[in-house]
């Protein structure tokens, strides 16, 4: 990393680093840099409460937020859209990595489950799965659309106890926690001993200078300028380790995002077993809704396949010209 280190501002020390590191180096107008651990750090000056939902109007997380501002501010599809969308690609891709290391039935909360469509796609594979939200409106919503079981407020609020799962799920909700490391300590406590989590979360990768990201218009700087009051930590593969090695969680896992510009992983006590497709194939087949299931996975399989044949026609065309 290039950048010169810099003497903390107010900002920063209102926000510190997740691991404690007491300076950073600069690396953008909106972010800070902890070499120490290799994470991105928003310099956007909120309090934590800030990021809760009182009145479900006008503030950050609030029903506002899944229309106007991901609409209007990020240009992304609204949340009545994205209920439609993610269930067959986003959804598919998460549920076939959890089968592959934990088999219906199983106890799977989702934070941050937005529409809810992931949590009833875990339902109908025969997991028990719970959902949280910020906001009791998209909370409602989930509960209408998808008929889940969700619950409004931080997950510090809720009536679970420990050991209540076997699986906990952060899909994009990470970066957005303002005190990351008490969160997921309370989440490590409601694990079950052989409970682990899975993270989708932005990739800071630490070779590339804001510069650049800049300079090749690298689709990563949608998550820093311009919403750096959502994002407030970026992590590296490096930080993540960090985090989950200390929150006593060290066997990491890293697999395929979705997107490119994601990271998506598991953290566990220890590395976990895998299961083959016939034993998956057999928990599905165990309930009607299952056998549902399964063939929206086949389907999903099937589409990305096909992506992945065309890319490589094309690339071998090319290469006879």
């Amino acid at each position: 990393m290039s950048a010169s280190p810099a003497a903390p501002s107010p900002a920063s020390r209102a926000r510190a680093c997740w691991c404690g590191h007491p300076t950073f180096a600069a690396y953008s107008a909106d972010y800070h840099v902890c070499n120490a651990c290799g994470t991105l750090v928003s310099r956007a000056p909120l309090p934590p409460e800030a990021f809760t939902v009182q009145t479900d109007s006008g503030e950050l997380y609030s029903k506002d937020y899944w229309h106007e501002r991901q609409t209007e501010h990020h240009g992304l599809p609204d949340i009545t859209r994205r209920a439609r969308l993610d269930v067959p690609e986003r959804c598919t891709h998460w549920l076939r990595h959890l089968l592959a290391r934990r088999l219906p039935p199983a106890r799977v909360l989702e934070l941050g489950c937005a529409h809810g469509g992931y949590v009833a796609l875990l339902s109908w594979a025969g997991f028990t799965a719970t959902g949280t939200e910020m906001s009791p409106w998209v909370v409602e919503f989930s509960r209408q659309t998808f008929g889940i079981n969700a619950l409004a407020g931080p997950i510090e609020t809720q009536p679970f106890a420990p050991g209540s799962f076997d699986v906990i799920v952060l899909n994009d909700v990470l970066e957005h926690l303002p005190t990351p490391a008490a969160t997921l300590a309370h989440c490590a406590r409601l694990l079950a001993p052989d409970g682990f989590f899975v993270i989708q979360t932005p990739e800071y990768k630490e070779h590339l200078t804001h510069a650049d990201l800049v300079a090749n218009q690298d689709i990563f700087l949608r998550h820093m300028d311009g919403n750096n009051d959502e994002h407030l930590y970026l992590y590296s593969r490096r930080s993540a380790t960090e985090f989950f090695t200390r929150l006593g969680f060290p066997a990491l896992e890293f697999a395929n995002p979705v997107y490119s510009y994601d990271m998506f992983f598991t953290a566990a006590h220890a590395p976990l077993a895998m299961h083959p497709e016939e034993k998956i194939s057999a928990a599905l087949a165990a309930q009607p809704t299952g056998r549902l299931v399964q063939a929206l996975l086949d389907k999903a399989a099937e589409s990305t396949d096909r992506g992945w044949a065309i890319q490589r026609l094309e690339t071998a065309l090319e290469a006879k010209k």
